[in-house]
């Protein structure tokens, strides 16, 4: 039985009758950053930081060694034993639909909240992949006997009873939080105005609409606007050369100078451009607000859920032309003192409902509302972050 490592500091509510016995579940390395792009990691830190759960990590998780991160070796096969659930009131299982499907027969009774990002069929018509049919057969299992299914933004969790053919489906949405070790308390101060400073960021150019932002700069450029692209990941040889475009590569956040290089790239720019063809909730959202920086983004999967209603930052039509979105940079940073109060409703969207303090709040309510406690109990019940 594995021992969490995270530290403990959150206070623990006056009207929780007792600590939750929780278990968490991932079949990523929750002791790793490395691993699905830090979130059982940061998911699983959130929890065990308070202090009115026991958090036990389930399964063979161990933080990497020097030599495991030389030789990039991942973590064994996570095994589950009745021992390991022993004593516990539920688990989170955090995209774990294969390790959660054999959950019932190896401790009857035991309820468990299923928290994903997608079902297996967004994920093969939306994104392309090549995902097996017995995907969506344990797919439903794990959603219908779940006591709550959670998924990271209100249209994926509209979507899933279609998806999975449970209209009766119990499920919420709660959002993810930023994958970076330290966050700053405020907004940043941005540049002047006079260079709009654009931030691309992704591996998957296509998906990701890269050469839309490409077009969307040499629109915004014959406009006759100073304006430069930084692209983070995958740029195709045929842009290196565009006299308006810095390529950094990939940044490894796991590794402390990469890590600091983007959030500099991130405070210091004017506008993240995401102009997907689909995504779920893109944790890069999250990171770009939390620093400040608005989004100007596809009006796609759950991204209208992250930027929501309060002004911090703007959704665009699909297929929207490079000229559109470029006349849309223009409006949002030609006042000033607009774009401030842009950049400030970013930072107070990311600190409040999408940082990883906010989803193990989420967790743990719904977790006492809808497991532990009959929901009329539970004093404080209210809706998930709804705009």
């Amino acid at each position: 039985m594995a021992v969490h490592p995270f530290p403990r500091s959150a206070a623990r509510p006056a009207n929780t009758p007792r600590k939750l016995r929780l278990g968490f579940l991932s079949p990523h390395n929750a002791l790793d950053r490395r691993c699905f792009s830090g979130t059982p990691f940061f998911a699983a830190r959130a929890l065990a930081a308070r202090t009115d759960i026991d958090l036990r990590l389930i399964g063979a998780h161990r933080a990497p060694g020097r030599f495991d991160r030389l030789l990039r070796r991942k973590a064994p096969d996570i095994r589950v034993t009745p021992p390991d659930l022993a004593g516990l009131d539920a688990v989170i299982g955090v995209v774990a639909t294969s390790l959660l499907d054999p959950l019932p027969g190896l401790a009857p009774g035991l309820p468990y909240l299923h928290v994903t990002d997608a079902t297996p069929q967004f994920l093969r018509s939306a994104y392309g992949w090549a995902v097996p049919d017995g995907a969506d057969a344990a797919e439903t299992r794990v959603a219908d006997r779940a006591a709550l299914c959670v998924y990271s933004s209100a249209e994926m969790a509209a979507r899933a009873p279609r998806d999975l053919g449970l209209p009766r489906l119990s499920a919420t949405w709660q959002p993810f939080g930023a994958n970076f070790e330290t966050l700053p308390d405020g907004p940043a101060d941005k540049p002047p105005l006079d260079r709009i400073e654009l931030l691309f960021v992704g591996l998957d150019w296509v998906r990701k609409g890269g050469d839309v932002a490409v077009a969307t700069l040499d629109a915004l450029i014959a406009a006759g606007h100073a304006a430069r692209l930084t692209i983070v990941g995958r740029c195709p040889d045929r842009h290196r050369a565009h006299p308006a475009i810095r390529s950094v590569g990939f940044l490894d956040k796991n590794r402390p100078k990469s890590a600091r290089r983007l959030a500099r790239l991130f405070a210091r720019s004017h506008l993240l451009l995401l102009p997907s063809r689909a995504d779920c909730t893109p944790i890069v959202v999250a990171e770009a607000m939390a620093h400040g920086t608005p989004v100007l983004a596809t009006d796609t999967g759950g991204v209208r859920n992250q930027i929501g209603a309060a002004g911090a930052g703007r959704l665009m039509p699909p297929f929207a032309t490079p000229a559109t979105w470029a006349a849309a940079i223009a409006e949002i940073t030609g006042d000033p003192d607009a774009y401030r109060m842009l950049s400030d409703a970013a930072f107070d969207r990311a600190a409040t409902h999408l940082s990883w303090d906010a989803w193990a709040d989420g967790i743990v309510r719904l977790a006492w509302q809808y497991v532990v406690l009959p929901a009329p109990a539970w004093p404080e019940t209210r809706p998930m972050h709804g705009t």
